[in-house]
């Protein structure tokens, strides 16, 4: 994310202003990774306002009766190639919608693509009976203070619809405003997937993961990054007390899930390790990164998740729950999934 700087930087790389661009590049709103028409998949945006006229853009189900239709989802991250696929057919006996009534909250990690989300939004949703919404990133704010500033409108929309209980999910960044909304309202649940913990510590991992060579070390030094982070809390009008999750989750007074990786290079998972809380429960998982972690690219990571969700064991193999997860290759699984 931060070489579109780079040209700049090369002109500029005397100058303060080098630090004030890579801030900017962080934080600005990319291309929306909504394609086609929102309506063809039962969805829609919907803009949502507080008492004071701060209004945010989210989307919703166009309409919440949507067509129980078959769900597929092709993804590959790196070498890991799979085909998710559900179908309440695939289990006649599932039924039942165990949270009618209930809203769930999908709050988008930085700049994650939202295709995944509406995917994830539609299972839930036929899966559940819930109403679900899914939260922008928090660089589609007009200005980029970590999703903090989406709460407002999201606590009237709750007072509004009045569910009998919402469940914040959060992915990443996403992490830090679903915990805001926790301590606005209450009966709420939260699960927080390969959650933020210090952004300076993911900025600067992504940095090294991506731009670890020479050639962009000379154009964007660790000062550089340093100066631009910064800068972006002093933008946002916070400061790293308020992105210190770990710290906040010590407080926290509601049922709360922690999903995270030791291979996710890009959070420090030791952190929530330290977290002494009885409302929290944690669960590690080995050899995803990030991006798997928020992708949900796993079936131990779905039943746990629906577990959670739900207040009942789920098995890995309840395909009419949370669906078949097939590697690329294994043609066995692959057969499961055609219509």
């Amino acid at each position: 994310m931060l070489v579109k700087g780079a040209a700049l930087c090369t002109m500029l790389i005397a100058l303060s202003g080098c630090a004030s661009y890579v801030a900017k590049e962080i934080t600005k709103a990319h291309a929306s990774s909504i394609t086609g028409n929102l309506s063809d998949i039962g969805a829609e945006t919907i803009t949502i306002c507080d008492d004071n006229n701060y209004c945010i853009d989210v989307v919703g189900l166009k309409n919440v009766d949507v067509t129980e239709t078959a769900l597929k989802f092709d993804i590959k991250i790196n070498d890991n190639h799979k085909i998710w696929r559900y179908s309440a057919s695939l289990n006649s006996e599932n039924q039942e919608k165990p949270l009618e009534d209930h809203l769930i909250l999908l709050f988008a990690g930085y700049s994650q693509p939202t295709q995944i989300l509406l995917i994830h939004q539609l299972w839930l949703h036929q899966m559940t009976g819930a109403n679900v919404i899914v939260i922008p990133s928090a660089e589609k704010s007009g200005r980029f203070q970590f999703g903090l500033d989406y709460i407002s409108p999201i606590v009237e929309k709750i007072k509004q619809t009045r569910p009998e209980k919402v469940h914040a999910i959060g992915f990443s960044m996403g992490a830090l405003a679903a915990h805001a909304l926790e301590r606005e309202i209450d009966n709420i649940r939260l699960y927080l997937f390969a959650p933020m913990t210090d952004f300076e510590y993911s900025t600067k991992a992504i940095y090294e993961m991506h731009y670890n060579n020479a050639f962009y070390r000379a154009l964007v030094s660790e000062e550089t990054l340093k100066e631009a982070i910064e800068l972006i809390y002093k933008r946002s009008g916070t400061t790293s007390v308020d992105t210190a999750l770990p710290i906040k989750l010590q407080t926290v007074n509601s049922p709360t899930f922690i999903y995270a990786s030791r291979a996710d290079k890009v959070v420090d998972f030791t952190t929530l390790n330290e977290v002494k809380n009885e409302h929290l429960a944690l669960n590690i998982y080995e050899n995803l990164n990030h991006i798997e972690m928020m992708a949900l690219m796993s079936r131990t990571i779905l039943a746990d998740f629906v577990s959670d969700l739900l207040e009942y064991s789920v098995a890995i193999d309840d395909v009419g729950t949370i669906g078949l997860l097939c590697d690329f290759e294994d043609k066995d699984c692959l057969e499961q999934t055609k219509d």
